[in-house]
């Protein structure tokens, strides 16, 4: 197995970081918003908190195939604020988001360019993270 470089080992730990710290990640562990929100819409949002623990276990495997060091993403403070919002208020939050992880993965992702292991989990992860982006598009326009 290759030895990871530094710099793929921090561009997947910046990947990671993103991911591990999403609004997604967030509010799956604070809700439910509020009463009021629509089944379909919170079924949607597990979903979309699945596909990308998914890809988080992927990098943290990888990394740990490798012996290198595993950072997890922290949320940001301001995301405490959203207690008992409506999901139609965090919409506009959650796109915001899922755009500025998708810009980190393909940042890593052309960092990881020579690193055929990295590059595709890194492909697979935006693929994801673009697949939630469309799906949030589509929960909005309802």
């Amino acid at each position: 197995k290759p030895m990871s470089n530094a710099n793929t080992t921090a561009a997947l730990n910046d990947a990671l970081a993103a991911l591990t710290s999403s609004l997604v990640q967030y509010s799956g562990e604070c809700g439910p918003w509020t009463q009021s929100d629509d089944d379909t819409e919170s079924a949607a949002l597990e979903l979309f908190r699945r596909r990308q623990q998914l890809q988080v276990a992927r990098l943290i495997e990888l990394l740990g195939d490798r012996g290198a060091t595993v950072e997890l993403g922290r949320f940001p403070t301001e995301y405490t604020d959203l207690h008992f919002v409506s999901l139609e208020s965090l919409y506009p939050r959650l796109i915001a988001n899922q755009q500025a992880i998708i810009e980190t993965l393909k940042n890593s992702a052309a960092t990881c360019r020579e690193d055929a292991t990295a590059d595709g989990l890194l492909a697979d992860a935006i693929a994801e993270e673009e697949r939630t982006l469309e799906d949030l598009g589509t929960l909005t326009a309802d």
